[in-house]
C-alpha cells in the first residue's frame, strides 16, 4: 500500500516541521516529523513539498537536445532566474515533440538539507514531487489545502496562493478552473458551478501525483544499495567458474566434431580410391597394409613413400587430408592437401622442415570446407 508524507509550508527553521502523512484511501494524520517517522518506519513514502519552494517554468528546447539536455535546460533558464545555476536543483518533465518542457527548480541546498533530516529519522522517500505539480492533469484545477490555494492541473502554471493574492490576481487566472475543497473561493462573481466539494484535498494529490515531475534527478537521483562485498565476490566466482566449464565443454565439442568430420572425410576418400578393398573396419590398419603392399610392389618409390608416411606423422599430419600425391625422380613430392585453417597448414609445413625436409606451400585457396594448398617437398 503507497503511503505519503507531506512537509507543510507553515514551519520555520525555529520550530519543529509540522507534516500530514496518510496512505491510500486513509485518514490524514497530522504532527511533527518525529511523529511521522514512528508511524513511517519501513516505509519509502512519496514526499510531497510545498510550492513555497520551488518555481516552475515551461521552455521550448531544439528536437535534438536530448543528448545536451541539461546544457540545453540551463540555457533555456538563464534569463528566467536570479540565482546561480550551479546552486540550483533543475528538474524536469517528459520531453515531447512540439511541445514546452515542464522544469521545476528548486534550491539545492535546502532540499539537500531536507532529505539530510528525513534521514536522521530513517525515512528515505521513494519519489519527491512538489505539491502544485500533483494536480490531475485532466483539466485545470485549483485546490484548497493546508490554507492556501494551489493552481495546476492541465493549467500552464504551478501556482500557490493565499486569499489574499487570489482576489488581486483572479482576473489573470484561466477562466476554465475547477475549484475543489470544502468552501468556495471568495471572489466577485464567482460561478458555483465551478465549484466542487472536496474535504480530502490529499486523495487529489495521490492521484495527481502519478503524472507529476519527480525531483530525483541528477544528484538527487536514488542510488541502488551497494552489494555486499563477500556477495559481489561469490558472484564473481561463480560467473567465472561457469564461464570456464562452457568453454571447456565447447572446445570439446568443437574438436570431436572436427575429428568426426575428419574420419568421415577420410573414410569416404579411402572408399573412392580403393573400392576393391572391402568393408572398412580399422581405417589406420588397412591404410598401413596397403602401404606394406606398395613397398613390396614398388621398392624403391614404395620406401621413399613410407618415410614419408612417418615424416608426415611426426609432423601433426593428422588434421591434414592428401587429396592428390604426385612424385617425380630428381624433384620430389607434390602434394595436394586441405585442412580445416590455414594455422594446420603451416605447422605440418614447420614440421616437415624441422624434421630436414625442404618443405614449401603455395597455391593457398580456402573455401566453404576449409583450405587447400599445394605443398612441395623437394629431394
Amino acid at each position: 500500500m503507497s503511503h505519503w508524507l507531506y512537509l507543510s509550508p507553515h514551519a520555520t527553521e525555529a520550530t519543529s516541521w509540522h507534516c500530514c502523512w496518510w496512505q491510500s484511501n486513509g485518514p490524514l494524520h497530522q504532527g511533527d516529523l518525529a511523529q511521522a517517522a514512528a508511524d513511517l518506519r519501513g516505509q519509502a513514502p512519496t514526499l510531497l513539498l510545498p510550492m513555497e519552494m520551488a518555481s516552475y517554468h515551461q521552455v521550448s528546447l531544439p528536437v535534438r537536445s536530448r543528448r545536451w539536455l541539461r546544457q540545453a535546460l540551463h540555457s533555456a533558464l538563464e534569463e528566467q532566474l536570479i540565482d546561480e545555476l550551479d546552486e540550483l536543483h533543475i528538474a524536469h518533465g517528459p520531453l515531447q515533440d512540439k511541445h514546452p518542457c515542464a522544469v521545476l527548480v528548486l534550491n539545492r541546498a535546502r532540499l539537500r538539507h531536507c532529505l539530510e533530516r528525513l534521514a536522521e529519522l530513517g525515512l528515505q522517500p521513494g519519489r519527491i514531487h512538489i505539491d502544485a505539480d500533483c494536480l490531475p492533469q485532466d483539466q485545470p484545477r485549483a485546490l484548497a489545502f493546508e490554507g492556501r490555494w494551489l493552481l495546476g492541473g492541465a493549467a500552464p502554471m504551478r501556482l500557490v496562493l493565499g486569499q489574499d493574492d487570489l482576489a488581486s490576481l483572479a482576473p489573470r487566472l484561466p477562466p476554465a478552473l475547477q475549484w475543489q475543497g470544502p468552501q468556495p473561493p471568495e471572489l466577485e462573481g464567482f460561478d458555483p458551478g465551478q465549484w466542487q466539494l472536496d474535504e480530502r484535498p490529499w486523495d487529489s494529490l495521490s492521484l495527481g501525483s502519478q503524472q507529476a515531475i519527480d525531483l530525483r534527478q541528477g544528484d538527487f537521483l536514488q542510488r541502488a544499495r551497494p552489494t555486499a562485498p563477500w556477495r559481489l565476490a561469490l558472484l564473481v566466482l561463480v560467473l567465472a567458474a561457469g564461464a570456464q566449464l562452457l568453454q571447456g565443454a565447447g572446445q570439446r565439442w568443437h574438436l570431436e566434431r572436427q575429428s568426426d568430420q575428419l574420419q568421415a572425410s577420410s573414410l569416404a576418400l579411402w572408399q573412392e580410391r580403393f573400392a576393391d578393398a572391402g568393408p572398412v573396419t580399422d581405417l589406420a590398419a588397412q591404410i598401413h597394409a596397403r602401404q606394406q603392399m606398395q613397398v613390396e610392389e614398388s621398392p624403391g618409390s614404395a620406401h621413399k613413400l613410407s618415410r614419408l608416411a612417418e615424416q608426415w606423422s611426426n609432423s601433426h599430419g593428422a588434421l591434414a587430408q592428401v587429396q592428390r600425391i604426385d612424385y617425380q625422380s630428381g624433384e620430389g613430392w607434390s602434394l595436394q592437401v586441405s585442412a580445416p585453417a590455414f594455422a594446420d597448414l603451416q605447422q605440418l609445413r614447420e614440421g616437415l622442415v624441422a624434421q630436414g625436409l625442404d618443405a614449401s606451400t603455395d597455391s593457398s585457396v580456402r573455401d566453404a570446407l576449409g583450405v587447400s594448398a599445394r605443398l612441395q617437398i623437394k629431394e
